[in-house]
Formats: structure tokens, C-alpha cells, sequence
């Protein structure tokens, strides 16, 4: 990989700490004044001399390599002697035990954490289940929130202040791309773009891109997102993932890798847990995200989180895109995109349901006739029908499954800001042949 470093790049501090001391010291001095921006340059030079810790007893482990604030240790809030999750192997020191950084500490690293998004050239979001949790559920174990999945209507769960706090970061430039781990639509909810959103794993809220199932395989365009994303990274946060080992973990490595060679600004991970990968951070916070993330937006002088849900946009629009759902040149006539009650529509090509290998969809899209408990479903399309509109979706049936289809992807089409839509209807109509379908009125949420 890209940046890789010996083994011996990884040192013991015991006996540096002065000039560790020394180096964070000069870090401070570079930090903002007022509305001036961080020196990218001389961060990136401190960063490069603060080697990887590999030991957690090391002062700093569970503070970070550029933190220079008091050291006092996060107190452990919930103590457990299991790892985080059974389904992922972890060293020998990990516990699924949970930690709270001291006031002190904690506003010690938020002027940190300010620094380092001033001064990133291009921040990556990296969050997994925990930044759900409260309102979806979670695999890992946790003594903040329950170990599996809330007996709830999952579709209707709203944006936590965590995907609130990441949503108006990315409104303001700070945040640039977001690798998802999670199926649930929160960001988008919380008014985060969904061109800006990588949902690795799929989504409940896009037909084309369902969830993948452990044995199946990601969506065409995720992997190369990935990959790009692993190579801009000036700075990459994480949050609410255990960084247990999936692929994706990788871009935690690789600009760590990088913050070695002076070529980034490293990560930061912001979670009530330790991880494998804590002696490698920029930066590491202990809390949970909807308390950090609250404290922060005053910090960069965007004010208290906002307490409405975006606006949707209505369920017929023009579109600049052609009838197989590719986004057109600008100049070209404009498609109706109707999702009103009973609209007739389709899945466009490309689509990753064979990919994903959910059992009762393996019609669609497939080369030879499947059973599905026992019924035989001949090869399909992806033919349907809008069948309402619900507080956060449009409900679709397609080649009888019931699929969901978040409200942002109106917004998206008509900004034109996917390469492709996943859904468009069966019969494409154009600006000036007829008449406009008929609109629903928009809706606002509150939070």
C-alpha cells in the first residue's frame, strides 16, 4: 500500500518524552488565531516527527500523538472484560470497556480537533454503527447502548445529533467525503448530499444499492470511491467503529501511514472504546459523539445544533438526466422524474442487486429463473410502482419487493448531482412534450 513504513517506524515514547513534549508545544503555537486559518505545512512537519504508539501504557496512547493538553487518563465509565465484538478478532489489551475523557482534557482536544479541520485540504468521514446506535442498535457491546437492534420502525428512525453536527459540517466545506458503514439513511436525513456519501454496505433507502449480505459483493462504483478517497484523505475522523479489520479500515492506516512521511494530518478517532488502531491517531477522544460534536460546532463559530429537518422536494420534477437514468450535458432537454402515488417506474441499469445477494430479490436482474421459499420467480427487469409517500421515503413495490427510496434523492436529481439515479420511470416524458404530473406538497420535520 501506498506510504507503507517498517516496523521499526513504530517506537516507544518512555524515552522521548521530552521531545514529544517539545514537538506538541510547537503544534499549539501553530494553531488559529482567531478566523486565520492553521499552517497546514508546520502541522504536517510536527505530526511527521510524532512516531506511533504501541504501547497503551504509554503516556499518551489514549490521548493522541499531536495532543499536548493535560494527560490526565479518561475514566472508565463501563468496564467489561470481553472484546467489543465476538465476530472480529482484537489484541490481547482490547476490551469492549468504555472511557469518558475529563472536562479538561476533553476541551483540550476540541481545540485540537478545530486545528486540524482548518487546516485539512480534505477531510474524509469514517463512522460505523455507533453513531447510530442510540436509535438503530448495534452489534458490538457497549454499557452506553443495547447490544442489537431497537424493536422499532427502523425506516422512521431520526438523525442523531451526531449526523446533525457532521450534516452542517459538510454544509460548510469542512467534511468533503463520508465512508459508511451503516444502511440507515441518517446522514441524509440530516441533510448530508447524497452524491457525498459513500454507503459501502448498501442502503435501505436505495434499490439499486441494497444491503450487501456477508457472502455478496459491494456496488460497482464503492470500491473505486474508496479507493480515491484513501489517496485525497488529508485527514480522516472516525467514529463509532471498532475498526475490527474490514477492508475499509484501511484508510485509517493508510493516512496514518502518510502523516509519517509529512504528506497528512492523520486521523482522529472519536469513540467511547479503544480500537486496534488507537496508537496510530492524531488524536484520539473519548465521549460519545453527540456530546463532542455538540461542543464543537461553537468552537468553529457555527452556533447550536439546528432543530429542523430539511425541506423535501415535491415527488415530480424536472431532471437532467436521460431515460436510463445517466445524468445528462448541461443544454440537454430535461426527464420528468415522477414519484407520485401509482407512478409507474423502473430500477436503472447498473444496479447492484445480484451483487448484494439478498434472498428475495435475486429475481431481478438474473440470467435463469431462482426459488424464494419455494416459489419459482422468473428472470425480471425491475418493473414497479410508487405506492406512497412516507415520512422519509417513497414506499416502491418492484417485481413484487417492497423496496424504499429516501426522499433526498428528488433533491439530489434535480441538482443533478448523481452520475446516476436508481430509480426512473418506465415510460420517459420530457420537458415540452407534456404536461407536469401532479406534486405533493413539501414537507418539513423537526428533529
Amino acid at each position: 500500500m501506498e506510504g507503507a513504513v517498517a516496523e521499526d517506524d513504530t517506537v516507544d515514547l518512555g524515552a522521548a518524552d521530552g521531545l514529544m513534549a517539545d514537538l506538541r508545544r510547537l503544534a499549539s503555537d501553530l494553531s488559529s488565531d482567531g478566523d486565520r486559518p492553521s499552517d497546514r505545512a508546520g502541522l504536517c512537519e510536527v505530526i511527521q516527527a510524532l512516531p506511533w504508539m504501541e504501547c497503551p501504557q504509554d503516556n499518551g496512547f489514549m490521548h493522541g500523538r499531536l495532543y499536548n493538553g493535560p494527560l490526565d487518563p479518561p475514566k472508565c465509565v463501563w468496564k467489561s472484560s470481553e472484546p467489543p465484538r465476538d465476530d472480529h478478532d482484537c489484541p490481547e489489551w482490547l476490551t469492549a470497556s468504555e472511557f469518558q475523557d475529563e472536562d479538561e482534557v476533553a476541551d483540550a482536544k476540541l481545540n485540537h480537533l478545530v486545528q486540524l479541520l482548518h487546516a485539512s485540504k480534505h477531510t474524509v468521514l469514517y463512522t460505523g454503527a455507533g453513531i447510530s446506535a442510540s436509535v438503530v442498535g448495534q452489534a458490538a457491546r457497549s454499557g452506553s447502548n443495547k447490544q442489537g437492534w431497537e424493536k422499532t420502525d427502523l425506516m422512521a428512525a431520526r438523525p442523531t445529533p451526531t449526523h446533525v453536527a457532521l450534516a452542517e459540517l459538510g454544509k460548510v466545506g469542512l467534511i468533503h467525503s463520508w465512508i459508511q458503514q451503516n444502511h440507515d439513511g441518517l446522514p441524509q436525513k440530516a441533510g448530508y448530499p447524497q452524491e457525498k456519501i459513500n454507503e459501502v454496505h448498501g442502503s435501505w433507502f436505495d434499490p439499486g444499492n441494497p444491503v450487501v449480505k456477508y457472502c455478496g459483493s459491494l456496488h460497482d462504483r464503492a470500491f473505486p470511491w474508496m479507493e480515491q478517497d484513501w489517496k485525497d484523505a488529508d485527514l480522516v475522523i472516525v467514529i463509532g467503529t471498532s475498526l475490527g479489520g474490514l477492508t475499509a479500515d484501511g484508510i485509517v492506516e493508510e493516512v496514518a501511514h502518510r502523516s509519517l512521511q509529512g504528506r497528512s494530518l492523520g486521523a482522529v478517532c472519536i469513540n467511547l472504546q479503544q480500537t486496534p488502531l488507537d496508537g496510530m491517531m492524531t488524536l484520539r477522544m473519548f465521549d460519545k459523539s453527540d456530546k463532542t460534536l455538540s461542543r464543537l460546532l461553537p468552537k468553529l463559530g457555527m452556533g447550536r445544533l439546528p432543530t429542523r429537518l430539511p425541506k423535501w422536494p415535491t415527488a415530480a420534477a424536472l431532471v437532467p438526466y436521460d431515460a436510463e437514468g445517466r445524468r445528462t450535458e448541461q443544454g440537454a432537454p430535461r426527464m420528468w422524474l415522477d414519484l407520485s402515488d401509482r407512478a409507474k417506474i423502473r430500477i436503472t441499469p447498473g444496479h447492484n442487486i445480484q451483487g448484494a445477494k439478498q434472498p428475495n430479490r435475486m429475481h431481478i436482474g438474473a440470467s435463469r429463473a431462482v426459488t424464494y421459499k419455494g416459489e419459482t420467480r422468473q428472470p425480471c427487469e425491475g418493473n414497479g410502482t410508487v405506492l406512497r409517500r412516507e415520512q422519509f421515503y417513497w414506499l416502491l413495490t418492484i417485481e413484487g419487493v417492497p423496496m424504499k427510496l429516501g426522499l433526498w434523492w428528488m433533491d439530489a436529481a434535480m441538482r443533478g448531482a448523481v452520475d446516476v439515479l436508481p430509480i426512473v420511470n418506465q415510460q420517459a416524458q420530457f420537458e415540452g412534450n407534456v404536461a407536469p404530473p401532479r406534486r405533493n406538497a413539501r414537507r418539513t420535520t423537526r428533529i
